[in-house]
Formats: structure tokens, sequence, C-alpha cells
């Protein structure tokens, strides 16, 4: 974990999810998801501190396009050429800067970003949708459709050594919580229905985008949601 803000270890920007590093093997690189883009260099001083340059980064990956997530996409890509990855919805928006589909002018007036606050439109090289495979390196990272958060929302999925490890961006959280929010894009059903996929996964180890992360028996706090859900209830806000 390179990048972590208030919801977490804190360790660069207050607005940044948690930006993950992961070491693909054979010199390759990637970040999955970009933080606010407020003061991203931190992000890079946390990387450098471990003896990696930021140069030999060459993709990201993007959970989804909310600016907690994708505002500092612009940045990576144009500092370190950095191959943006994305979901096929986000990478329309992100490219285009549509800021009302990233739902940037609400979280504006909720005080959840500052007044001045935009996403820089970036270009992405590609998009992907469900059961897709990303090769990076030694690692291949399939792609799931986790929508109901945030429209265009997916997840990637990794397979090592029999367990299966999940960076799940704003889908499910320790504890089984979720992010609820009065936006256009956040769909309760749709929300149900991928904590049930995730559910019927089994996840050893959650890479979430907020708080803290599992290294084992992550299923049984999905299962907490999955729960909730299914006596149509919904799992607490994180």
């Amino acid at each position: 974990m390179v990048g972590s803000g208030k919801y977490g270890a804190q360790t660069s920007n207050t607005m940044d999810c948690n930006v993950y590093l992961l070491d693909c093997g054979d010199g390759e690189y990637a970040l999955i998801d970009a933080g606010g883009g407020i003061n991203p260099e931190r992000i890079v001083g946390n990387i450098e501190r471990i003896g990696i340059a930021a140069d030999k980064i060459n993709y990201l990956l993007l959970t989804h396009g909310h600016g907690d997530h994708a505002g500092g996409a612009a940045y990576f890509h144009t500092r370190f050429g950095m191959q943006v990855i994305s979901s096929q919805d986000v990478s329309n928006w992100l490219a285009n800067g549509e800021l009302e589909k990233l739902s940037v002018p609400p979280a504006i007036r909720a005080g959840v970003y500052p007044e001045d606050y935009t996403i820089p439109s970036c270009p992405v090289a590609r998009g992907v949708r469900e059961n897709d495979k990303i090769e990076i390196g030694k690692v291949a990272l399939m792609v799931l459709d986790t929508p109901g958060h945030a429209q265009g929302h997916v997840s990637y999925l990794l397979e090592r050594d029999g367990r299966r490890l999940l960076f799940s961006g704003d889908s499910i959280f320790a504890g089984g919580k979720v992010v609820i929010q009065n936006t256009w894009d956040c769909v309760i059903p749709e929300y149900a229905a991928t904590v049930a996929k995730l559910h019927s996964l089994r996840i050893d180890a959650l890479f979430p985008g907020h708080g803290t992360f599992l290294l084992t028996e992550a299923w049984k706090h999905i299962e907490k949601a999955y729960v909730c859900f299914e006596r149509l209830d919904v799992p607490p806000n994180l």
C-alpha cells in the first residue's frame, strides 16, 4: 500500500483511497487506483522509499471513476507514462472529462471534494469488462464487473498459490461494510448482486479501496454483507 487517506492508514493526502503497488515480476509493476490527484507526489515518495522508481511502473488499473480513485490518473499517465486501464464506461468518461458521470459536482456540493476540485481528462489505453484477463509480467488479473457503489466499477482478482486475492475498490470492505451514497449510479440491487458474486468466490485476501486490508478469511467479512442483503437489509456504511 503506497497511498491511503483519512479512512485508512493516512500515508498520503486525506482524500486518497488506498493505492496499491503490485510487483508483477520480470521488472513489471502496476498501480491499482490513483488517489485523488491532490499532492500525488506523496504517493510517489512512498513508492521510492521502498526502492522502486515510479517511472518503472507501466500500468495503472482503476477500479472506478470517482475522484478519490481516479483523480490522480492524468498525473501518473503524463508524468510517468503509465498506461491506464479501466472499465469501458469509465474509459469514456475519463477520456472525455465527463465530470457529471464521475459524480464530481454532487461530491463538491456535499463538501466531500474542495470547491475547485476537478478530474483532469486522461486517455485510457484499454477498457475492460467481466472475465477479461490483464497479463502483466508473470501476473494475470481477472476482471470482475462489480457495480452497485458506482457504474462501471470493476474489481481485480489474483489467484496465487491456491488462494484468491481481490482488489475490490469500493465494492466491499473489512467488517462486511459497503459505501452507499446518494449519487446517480449507486444502485442497491446491483450492489446486492455484486456482493453475492463475491461471496460465491470465497475470497482469501481482500485489498479494499479504504480501511484495513485482510490477508486471511476475507470471505467471512464478505459473508456479513451478503447476509444483510439476503434479508432485504443493507450492510453498514463505511
